[in-house]
């Protein structure tokens, strides 16, 4: 039998430290597993060293800590795709090189990050599950597609923009397939990232109206 790890009590002020390292073992347990049914908040509490008690001060139920997790998964992938289009702006790229920087970031965080986005996708949840919140942090990702298309439009095709969070879904639901099918190839096919890259190329050019050529002066 497992004994409960001993562990240095917080100082006062350091709940959210106890918070994170509940997090982050209950990221690895689902990164791990994939299942939900593998968790929960007894099993966080011995590996923390903490009792049961001290976990649910935290979160009120198994469902609420799963949600917690992905919402922060979600939103470091939001955040990475963010950073990568204003980076890109910086340097000077234009409205397509933006777009491209952030489909980037994706593809990387998608293939450095295979558990955790496996954990964002695949997770497989327990049946009749009492919802943590009305919404799912899905909605994250949804949202931040939804500003790529969106400041794409802006710049390139201003009368489109009522089309962004439609092109964002698109994009973001097409080059998931591409990964999934791209992860499902014999090597050495899975280990060339020039497809993905060939494959988003040619999805970009589908699904966005190119940008208008500067028209010639006089």
């Amino acid at each position: 039998m497992k004994s409960q790890v001993k562990r240095v009590p917080n100082a006062r002020g350091q709940g959210e430290r106890l918070r994170q390292e509940i997090l982050g073992a209950a990221t690895r347990i689902l990164e791990e597993t994939g299942r939900e049914d593998a968790l929960s908040l007894r099993g966080i509490a011995r590996e923390v060293g903490i009792s049961a008690p001290s976990a649910y001060r935290h979160f009120k139920n198994k469902a609420d800590l799963v949600t917690t997790v992905l919402d922060a998964t979600y939103r470091a992938l939001a955040v990475a795709m963010s950073e990568a289009g204003e980076s890109a702006a910086a340097a000077g790229a234009d409205p397509w090189g933006r777009v491209r920087a952030t489909v980037t970031a994706y593809r990387r965080f998608a293939i450095d990050k295979p558990r955790r986005y496996r954990l964002m996708f695949s997770l497989e949840y327990e049946p009749d599950r009492p919802p943590a919140t009305d919404h799912h942090p899905i909605g994250t990702m949804l949202q931040a597609w939804t500003d790529t298309t969106d400041a794409y439009l802006a710049e390139v095709a201003p009368s489109r923009r009522s089309e962004a969070q439609d092109l964002g879904i698109h994009l973001w639901t097409a080059l998931h397939g591409q990964l999934v099918l791209w992860h499902t190839l014999p090597s050495p096919a899975a280990g060339n990232e020039t497809i993905l890259i060939e494959l988003e190329e040619s999805l970009l050019r589908r699904l966005l109206p190119a940008p208008q050529a500067p028209s010639p002066t006089e």
